[in-house]
């Protein structure tokens, strides 16, 4: 029996049953009573902590954002002084996020804390200097204003350290590891789609390449067709004058072999001839490849690529 639930209709449960010899299910309702779980003080405590963090993480990048913002638009646009004046704030925010995701692995996770501090510091600085600017007494303004960023940090460092587990040395190598792997071959499945794409823009590219070229003259091979004629080997037959004397009868000239000469002109190929000849080959049974197409060809690979395609589209509509 499998128990659907759903938000807006009542809770329903599948019964297979045999009726006849018939497997038959239908639905009816549940009335199974719903076991909750009991309520957990330490995820909503843990849940109102990090809710608080955030809040204070908002106001600090806020407060940091105008107050440098306000001292940069001494030299700067507006738009560009306050645009600026966020970054380290939102930089060390950044490094909570990166921290947050190195919880497990403790020596990674010291690079973006490292970094967070460092940008802290500088974002602390920086607002301290704005309320010496401002006046007399601005600089306790502005020290007031740098610890709000240093108390949100502290929070955000409060909170991680209530969810951050301090493993053994083996069982950090051990998921280092399983990461490693995981990451080795996600890296591999990227770098063969980038491949396969990259090869599929070759093929596409070479074609585009190949429709914009003009097509080539035809090849016009000449072919000496000689009609011989049959040699005329009859004898020449003396003529003579009546008053002509017999030892100075003169032999009829040879008739001279004439030969004609012709030029045939051969009819240029055309796609469809060579769109039947793969044809004719694959119905035959033949195995022929895009190197194989463009040697029985004669022509390109990208040229032999499409005629054998239009042979297989050719096939397929036969069968």
């Amino acid at each position: 029996m499998n128990g659907k639930t759903s938000r807006f209709r009542p809770r329903m449960r599948t019964i297979t049953e045999n009726v006849n010899g018939v497997p038959v299910e239908y639905d009816v309702p549940d009335t199974t009573p719903v076991r909750r779980l009991p309520f957990n003080l330490d995820a909503t405590l843990r849940k109102m902590l990090f809710a608080a963090a955030i809040l204070m993480t908002i106001g600090a990048i806020v407060w940091g954002t105008v107050a440098i913002g306000s001292m940069l638009s001494l030299l700067a646009p507006a738009w560009a002084a306050y645009l600026v004046a966020g970054v380290f704030d939102a930089g060390w925010a950044a490094c909570l996020i990166a921290e947050w995701l190195l919880r497990y692995d403790s020596d990674r996770a010291k690079t973006p804390r490292n970094v967070g501090v460092a940008l802290l510091a500088v974002s602390m600085a920086a607002i301290i200097v704005h309320g010496a600017l401002a006046g007399p007494w601005g600089w306790i303004v502005g020290i007031v204003g740098a610890l709000v960023s240093a108390a949100a940090k502290g929070v955000w460092a409060i909170g991680m350290h209530t969810i951050r587990i301090k493993l053994d040395p083996k069982y950090e190598a051990y998921l280092r590891t399983l990461q490693q792997q995981t990451g080795t071959e996600l890296a591999l499945a990227l770098g063969e789609r980038d491949r396969l794409l990259t090869q599929d823009r070759t093929v596409e590219l070479k074609l585009a390449l190949e429709a914009r070229r003009p097509p080539a003259p035809p090849i016009v091979e000449p072919v000496n067709q000689t009609a011989d004629r049959p040699a005329d080997h009859t004898e020449s037959t003396p003529v003579h004058a009546a008053d002509q004397p017999v030892d100075q009868i003169e032999a009829t000239p040879e008739p001279v072999l004439v030969q004609a000469t012709g030029r045939a002109v051969d009819r240029p190929v055309r796609p469809e001839d060579q769109v039947d000849e793969l044809f004719r080959r694959l119905r035959n049974g033949d195995h022929i490849t895009k190197k194989g197409a463009a040697s029985i060809l004669g022509v390109s690979e990208s040229t032999a690529y499409r005629r054998l395609k239009d042979a297989e589209s050719k096939l397929h509509q036969y069968r």
